[in-house]
């Protein structure tokens, strides 16, 4: 399959060999220092992702995934100041009402003796925070699996991977899928997602006299909304990735008529133009909020989760810690950021089952790798899976092993699962779990018991 051959590739060539994709010159990158020029040093020839066009139309075409130079600047400076400490902590209120509602649901397993399948388990939990959290919604998909949202974002998030792995691999065969009426994302999702973003924004706009130190608690939208009105620029993630110098604010974005050069239009000089671009971008970087954020974090939790039930040793720990810290209260974020043992887990997990396996970025200008001259257009493809497993990198790579490292959402999952439960591994588990050909998921499932933890209940 695509991941595995990345891996052989990797022992097979040298950390930085040519290659031919679809056609498109195109570097593979290894070398960990030389991955750190392409993204970090050299980020100034390297600022762009290699555009797919099933992702040129709505609503992907303003996200972060696809945006480009000054206008990805533009965007990104006013998305960084959403995440910081603090507002992400006014969020957990969202999380520990998904959390408890997993514990439920996890304590009638445990207390039948089924096998539950994690991955399936886990894509609830990151769906029902997603609401949540981005959209300021409460649903209970183990609960109501029949919710419209529920029923939509399951039908996006678990698109067929065969005919994804098409559109992602073989771009141009994009128009020949549409002519048999297959989109991504599927049309009847994107017509939903689109009004309940559409209304949500109507609503909180109008809305002005509520403002983020009236709430309790707030959601993704409730903070682009605020930034909109504030106009915040730059924000502290920025500064610890040294992007900050390169990010544009609005005014110079408005100033500097990018509008004509990158979408060959005019700028949008006037208040309906700007407003719609911004609400353009609002439904957009929601959109992959959605799509992008529940397949990473059930993949994470899953994996983590299936890691400790097979490596009791490792699970013993981690619940010892949990216990330590918890006790019999319920997990919160101050309680979820002082597991260190959990999150080397976590880590480990994702080192050895990354849910993003690749990354790629298009040089933008003709520059100069380990001494290789890379012509402006050329892709560098960095194949983070296969560094992950190298194991001049990481001796005995396949061997989970949390101490030898050492994310709020899944955190706080993984440790209220801990406090009440152990999972275990059970006839349908299949460890190590067997890998797909073109999409980072268990071929078999990530199967499972939950025993209860009687002095934790």
């Amino acid at each position: 399959g695509f991941i595995s051959s990345f891996i052989t590739w990797t022992r097979q060539y040298p950390k930085i060999y040519g290659c031919f994709m679809l056609g498109t010159p195109s570097l593979v990158v290894s070398d960990l220092d030389l991955v750190r020029d392409v993204l970090v040093k050299k980020f100034a020839f390297f600022p762009n992702r290699v555009t797919n066009p099933t992702i040129d139309k709505k609503p992907w075409s303003d996200s972060l995934l696809n945006l480009k130079d000054d206008h990805w600047k533009h965007v990104r400076s006013q998305l960084s100041p959403t995440f910081s400490s603090g507002k992400l902590k006014k969020m957990t209120q969202a999380i520990e009402r998904v959390a408890k509602n997993l514990h439920i649901h996890v304590k009638s397993k445990a207390e039948t003796g089924e096998e539950v399948e994690l991955k399936k388990l886990c894509r609830s939990y990151a769906i029902d925070n997603i609401a949540g959290v981005a959209f300021g919604l409460q649903v209970d998909s183990l609960k109501d699996p029949n919710d419209p949202f529920i029923k939509h974002g399951t039908d996006l998030t678990t698109f067929n991977s065969a005919v994804l792995s098409i559109i992602v691999m073989f771009p141009f065969m994009t128009p020949v899928l549409r002519m048999f009426g297959i989109t991504f994302p599927p049309q009847a999702a994107n017509s939903f997602f689109m009004k309940v973003l559409d209304s949500a924004l109507k609503e909180r706009r109008f809305d002005s006299t509520v403002n983020l130190s009236q709430l309790k608690h707030t959601d993704f939208l409730q903070l682009l909304v605020e930034a909109e009105r504030e106009g915040e620029t730059q924000g502290p993630v920025d500064a610890e990735i040294d992007h900050g110098d390169q990010l544009t604010t609005s005014k110079e974005w408005t100033r500097k008529g990018n509008w004509q050069q990158e979408q060959n239009a005019s700028p949008p000089c006037t208040l309906f133009e700007q407003l719609k671009q911004r609400t353009d971008e609002m439904y957009s970087n929601t959109f992959i909020f959605l799509f992008a954020g529940n397949e990473t974090v059930s993949a994470a939790m899953s994996f983590t989760l299936f890691c400790l039930a097979a490596n009791p040793d490792c699970l013993a720990k981690a619940q010892a810690e949990v216990d330590a810290r918890l006790g019999k209260k319920s997990v919160t974020y101050e309680t979820a950021m002082k597991l260190p043992y959990l999150d080397m887990c976590m880590n480990e997990s994702l080192r050895m089952y990354p849910p993003g396996f690749i990354l790629d970025r298009e040089a933008h200008e003709d520059t100069e790798i380990g001494g290789y001259h890379v012509a402006k257009g050329t892709r560098v493809l960095v194949p983070v899976i296969s560094i992950h497993r190298d194991p001049a990198i990481w001796p005995d790579p396949m061997t989970f092993d949390p101490e030898r490292l050492a994310q709020l959402e899944i955190r706080m999952a993984i440790a209220t699962i801990l406090q009440h439960f152990t999972p275990v591994l059970c006839d349908k588990s299949v460890y190590p779990p067997r890998l797909q050909k073109f999409k980072f998921d268990s071929e078999d499932g990530l199967w499972v018991k939950f025993q209860a933890r009687q002095a934790c209940e």
